[in-house]
């Protein structure tokens, strides 16, 4: 595969686009968003919490979230300019500017000294490669999070040498022309996924988040080739 840089990809076209095209992507994307909330009602006890949001994309878990919980405060990273232009834009018209910033960039580079009481990770990590690096980001967000803090993790999933990947590509397919999207569309975006996504097993990703310092790991949500999996730190 090659080396995929999503500053370059995400630039201000897709940027723009992604909201629309995500949930037609994605089998249950606003679902798992809702999924999302309800889990962190129930394990996020401080009232005023502080979430940190990995690859915020355009900011729609901080959007979502902060509309269900008006007293938290909310971190965003993103390396891609333009995808973190239209999450602090979105910010900006839902008002949120002082309880919601974007930082362009990545985890590590945030100030040493904030923490977190949760953290989302939501269709980021399969475009890291399983090098170091997948491992490296898991624990930089472990070690924003506080004592007891939960990860909520989703993405694309599947050993890409057995059947099951196959199947459920034709699958996930056959479900995006469903939904109404252009066939060739559809063929480029496979491309993509082909080509650049850094599919690994979920075991693997279940060793990643354990070596990374995640004591306990839950899977909650799972679609096709996509899954979602709630973890704590120790």
């Amino acid at each position: 595969m090659t080396t995929f840089d999503t500053t370059q990809h995400f630039d201000t076209q897709k940027a723009e686009a992604y909201d629309r095209v995500i949930r037609q992507v994605v089998p249950g994307y606003e679902v798992l968003h809702e999924m999302i909330k309800v889990v962190l009602k129930r394990y996020v006890n401080a009232s005023e919490a502080k979430l940190l949001s990995v690859g915020c994309g355009t900011g729609v878990e901080m959007m979502t979230l902060g509309d269900h919980f008006p007293n938290w405060h909310f971190t965003g990273v993103e390396p891609a300019p333009a995808m973190a232009g239209v999450a602090q834009a979105n910010i900006e018209v839902k008002q949120m500017s002082e309880r919601a910033q974007v930082f362009q960039g990545f985890v590590e580079d945030l100030d040493g000294d904030l923490s977190f009481d949760a953290a989302t990770l939501i269709l980021v990590m399969h475009f890291v490669p399983d090098d170091g690096s997948k491992e490296s980001l898991l624990r930089s967000i472990a070690n924003r999070l506080n004592p007891g803090a939960p990860l909520i993790l989703a993405d694309l999933h599947a050993d890409v040498k057995g059947e099951r990947f196959n199947r459920f590509l034709e699958i996930w397919r056959d479900w995006q022309l469903h939904q109404g999207m252009p066939e060739h569309i559809v063929d480029r975006g496979f491309e993509h996924v082909v080509r650049d996504i850094q599919f690994v097993s979920e075991d693997r990703i279940l060793e990643l988040l354990h070596s990374a310092g995640f004591k306990i790991v839950e899977p909650f949500y799972g679609a096709f080739l996509f899954g979602g999996w709630m973890a704590w730190k120790e």
